[in-house]
């Protein structure tokens, strides 16, 4: 073939349209190839520690649970949720953050939860100290307080005296089985409990008396909290509010004028203004959470 034909080839835009689909060609190959790669470099990885953590916390909730069972679920609601955004939307960036996000969802909810039962034990713990302050004054020692108090206090906090017995009756110390109650319920009011616990064995004293005190001490300090969250709640309202209103705003905004909206989703300046808007959000809700969050 001479010169002039393929010129008048190139010229005609056959020769550039085979090469230009050839290259986009091995270009998605090798690009699936690296992915491929990468997802099974990293996927045993991130599968031991999301079984690690999530296997641990489920521990401490006393909920048994499978974590590779949860994992698969997470795995698949990431894989149905990204290709519902990518069908609605068509956006790489927003793909990602949905996959990320379901992603992040197990451990949010296991935190969430923890962080609830937390709570319901230190509203328990006043009422556990009477109980055994009372079992006491009646004459039964430590452990007969203990099994009787566990007999009639309600879940959570019943779990735990009971695990804590079992660890006794096994063979551990009363010392290492205090350590461990303390170490599962890591909470202000329950290292006072263990503490006054841990040194009357050790001094002696009148140790029905000194739980009698610090039952009262306890309420009067789950009392002021409760007064503290009353008076800081519309701070803490404000700050969610002032939080979620650019996201209103931008979803009303993308009804309005999709158009224009879709620009800071599309192009490199419209990225990095959401990622700076993502920014100072953070850091407006995170100063607000520590003024209106006041420790007692």
């Amino acid at each position: 073939m001479s010169s002039t034909a393929v010129g008048a080839g190139l010229l005609a835009g056959t020769w550039p349209v085979w090469l230009i689909a050839g290259c986009a060609g091995l270009s998605a190959i090798l690009l699936l190839y690296l992915m491929v790669q990468a997802t099974s470099a990293l996927l045993p990885r991130y599968r031991a520690r999301f079984v690690q953590s999530v296997d641990r916390q489920l521990r401490r909730l006393n909920v048994y649970i499978d974590a590779t069972r949860l994992l698969t679920a997470n795995l698949l609601a990431a894989v149905v949720v990204s290709l519902i955004v990518w069908w609605l939307v068509g956006s790489v960036l927003l793909t990602a953050a949905a996959a990320m996000a379901v992603g992040l969802l197990p451990r949010v909810i296991l935190w969430w939860i923890r962080r609830g039962r937390l709570r319901a034990l230190c509203l328990q713990l006043p009422d556990m100290t009477m109980l055994l302050a009372g079992g006491l004054r009646a004459g039964l020692s430590l452990n007969q307080a203990m099994a009787q108090t566990a007999g009639e206090i309600a879940p959570p906090l019943r779990q735990e005296l009971e695990l804590m017995l079992r660890e006794q009756r096994i063979g551990a110390s009363f010392d290492s089985a205090l350590a461990g109650f303390e170490r599962r319920i890591p909470v202000e009011e329950s290292i006072l409990l263990c503490a006054a616990l841990r040194i009357s064995r050790q001094t002696g004293g009148d140790l029905a008396q000194t739980l009698e005190a610090l039952a009262d001490a306890l309420r009067r300090k789950i009392a002021l909290e409760g007064k503290i969250l009353a008076l800081t709640a519309q701070g803490r309202m404000q700050g969610w509010a002032m939080g979620l209103l650019p996201a209103l705003c931008a979803g009303a905004l993308a009804l309005i004028e999709p158009q224009a909206m879709s620009l800071l989703l599309s192009t490199p300046i419209g990225w990095a203004t959401c990622a700076g808007l993502l920014v100072m959000q953070a850091l407006g809700l995170h100063f607000v959470r520590r003024i209106v969050r006041i420790d007692v």
